[in-house]
């Protein structure tokens, strides 16, 4: 019968030659060489493809003229009614920061509206624009919307510039007479190709 002593014995060397079998194990695993990793596959499209396959909010007017519901309810809370002649009869999504609506998507934050930004256009440094404007500003704005049919929203809590004072977010042909002005426009600027820093600052 094995004393307690050659058993305490027999336990010692089992864990000692575990461990050496441990060590050693992990001597291998290091030395192994990595493994190669596959290289990248492109996806079977391309980048434009994939987002034309996303619901464009911009796109409201289907193929035969009728008007696209689904995707007036990206930006507004409910259907709109296209003859509302003002921001402040629509039920937007974050009512309290209406341009989040914008830079869900569009995420560029070198623009003269960004906060905190500031860029030079035509040679001038453009601070910050999504702030409440001048008495100034408020009267060349004024002036604009006499000569030219065509709106320049404010936000209808704070009276700040918004991303849509000078870009139309509508397609062309959605909304008549004034809302409807620099729809479809490059950038969608409401200028509807005039410029439209002299609609606010005028020489």
């Amino acid at each position: 019968m094995p004393t307690k002593t050659s058993i305490i014995t027999a336990l010692i060397i089992a864990g000692m030659a575990l461990a050496s079998t441990v060590a050693h194990g992990a001597e291998t695993k290091a030395a192994e060489p990595p493994k190669a990793v596959a290289p990248a596959v492109p996806p079977p499209y391309e980048r434009s493809e994939a987002l034309l396959s996303i619901i464009n909010p911009h796109n409201q007017i289907g193929d035969t003229g009728e008007v696209l519901l689904g995707t007036c309810v990206v930006c507004h809370k409910d259907t709109p009614d296209v003859k509302a002649k003002s921001i402040k009869e629509v039920n937007l999504y974050y009512p309290d920061n209406p341009d989040q609506l914008c830079r869900n998507c569009h995420t560029v934050k070198k623009h003269p509206g960004s906060e905190g930004i500031s860029v030079t256009m035509s040679g001038y440094t453009a601070p910050d624009h999504l702030v409440v404007p001048s008495k100034t500003v408020i009267y060349n704005m004024k002036l604009s919307l006499k000569e030219i049919p065509m709106i320049l929203p404010l936000d209808p809590k704070s009276g700040r510039l918004l991303c849509v004072t000078c870009h139309n977010p509508h397609e062309r042909g959605l909304l008549s007479g004034r809302p409807d002005w620099g729809a479809d426009y490059s950038m969608r600027i409401r200028s509807a190709g005039l410029d439209i820093c002299q609609y606010c600052h005028r020489k």
